[in-house]
């Protein structure tokens, strides 16, 4: 093999999206020489997944540490062209399609014309973007000191190396690095015409068991609408579900995508050698919604910074990991808890359920249940108030049983103390001199 045959850049970013776009951006804005290989003949077509993008005041609410990132901030300004539809709000559907609702900063965005607009900008800057190359294989090369990055259009080494291949983590995969993201859900969506809602909704469990549906709208009559699920609970075609839910809604599908999106939270470690791993590849995404787009581009911008700082002055390339953990660590942890919280509150709704049917049928008329925030909620009294929402839907379709059970918390500002309800004939919350350790007391009538 000869070097002559070796094309040797200074960065080489793998995947135009989001993250390796910003990563692109910024190196060129600081005067590196980037090379960005996308194996799609056009950069965002065919779009990746979501086209729900978060706007810098969502950004900055999730994680407090970039309020003050200029850069970011003007990063995250987009176009007119680029914005589908504004999206304030929410709705979140659990399995028994009650409805919760949260605002957002957020705006749909056609992907297509979105991730073009980003990888236009770093061209501007001065990267090189080229599409349809295919990383196939990576190859050490100890002599050289580098790895050699085969493609279907030639070989490629670098001194840096962006691995924004997404959930997959290619770069990783191929190099046989043990830090990449092991939880995948495998998703199916489609573009989709017919009535939209306002709202960015959310189905949990109900349409897509084992995993969650969505409707994003993009306009009065367009939108993109898909589901995940868990291989596990796969049972039949995700696309045949897809199309069963679209049809129930009355819409006409337009065109199909699918991918895969990482639930199992940050990889071990995002750099390995010369290689920093950005976006969903580092497995930063929100494991409670699936959103990955504004990570992405964060980290983008902090592998870009991290490489500028080992060139100046020796900084160790895993700052950058360092620096990601402690700017969004925190956040993506309480996300994951409060994905594993709704699923637990799923299964812990059915249980309840089960339950009063047993002392219904068996003339119980008291029982307690343990329950602690530290447990259902992670030490998050947020959180562990949700967790409670199943327990009262539970009680709703225990009405059909005659089972009288109602479930109480605290009001606000009550202090830890011993307390107990006002009447007889409710499920009501005691502490038993233990802080933020409860017993639910479950009272139950028994028809005749």
């Amino acid at each position: 093999m000869s070097s002559s045959d070796v094309e040797h850049r200074q960065v080489l970013v793998v995947g135009a999206g989001p993250g390796g776009s910003a990563t692109a951006q910024r190196l060129a804005e600081q005067g590196l020489d980037v090379l960005v290989l996308e194996r799609r003949q056009v950069v965002g077509n065919p779009a990746q997944c979501g086209e729900c993008v978060p706007l810098w005041g969502m950004m900055t609410n999730t994680f407090p540490l970039l309020r003050d990132d200029e850069w970011l901030q003007a990063y995250f300004e987009l176009p007119h062209w680029v914005v589908a539809k504004k999206l304030d709000w929410m709705r979140l559907y659990g399995p028994s399609m009650r409805a919760y609702g949260f605002e957002l900063d957020c705006v749909s965005v056609h992907r297509l014309q979105y991730d073009g607009h980003l990888a236009d900008r770093a061209i501007n800057a001065g990267a090189e973007v080229r599409t349809g190359i295919e990383l196939r294989n990576v190859k050490a090369q100890p002599k050289l000191g580098r790895d050699l990055y085969v493609t279907n259009e030639g070989r490629f080494s670098a001194d840096y190396v962006i691995d924004a291949t997404g959930a997959m983590a290619h770069v990783a995969r191929l190099r046989g690095q043990g830090s990449r993201p092991v939880v995948q859900l495998p998703t199916v969506f489609c573009q989709a015409v017919g009535e939209m809602p306002d709202s960015f909704d959310i189905f949990i469990g109900s349409v897509a068991p084992g995993g969650y549906a969505w409707i994003i709208p993009k306009g009065d009559n367009i939108g993109n609408v898909g589901l995940g699920v868990h291989q596990k609970h796969i049972d039949g075609s995700l696309k045949d579900r897809l199309d069963e839910f679209c049809h129930g809604l009355g819409y006409e599908i337009l065109s199909w995508g699918g991918g895969w999106i990482p639930l199992g939270g940050m990889v071990k470690t995002a750099v390995h050698d010369n290689v920093l791993a950005v976006g969903d590849a580092a497995g930063l995404v929100m494991p409670s919604n699936g959103g990955g787009i504004g990570q992405a581009i964060v980290s983008g911008k902090m592998a870009a910074d991290a490489v500028v700082a080992h060139l100046e002055d020796g900084t160790p390339l895993a700052a950058y990991d360092a620096t990601i953990r402690r700017t969004m660590g925190k956040p993506l942890a309480i996300s994951t808890r409060t994905k594993n919280l709704f699923w637990t509150s799923c299964r812990n709704a059915r249980l309840t359920t089960a339950v009063l049917e047993q002392c219904a049928a068996s003339g119980v008329i008291y029982a307690e249940a343990f329950l602690s925030p530290d447990f259902c909620g992670g030490g998050d009294l947020g959180a562990w108030r949700d967790y409670l929402h199943a327990m009262r839907e539970a009680a709703a379709e225990a009405e059909a049983l005659t089972v009288d059970f109602l479930v109480r918390t605290p009001p606000p500002g009550t202090p830890w103390t011993p307390f107990r309800a006002d009447s007889g004939g409710e499920a009501t919350f005691r502490v038993q001199g233990v802080p933020r350790q409860l017993r639910a007391v479950l009272r139950a009538r028994v028809g005749n």
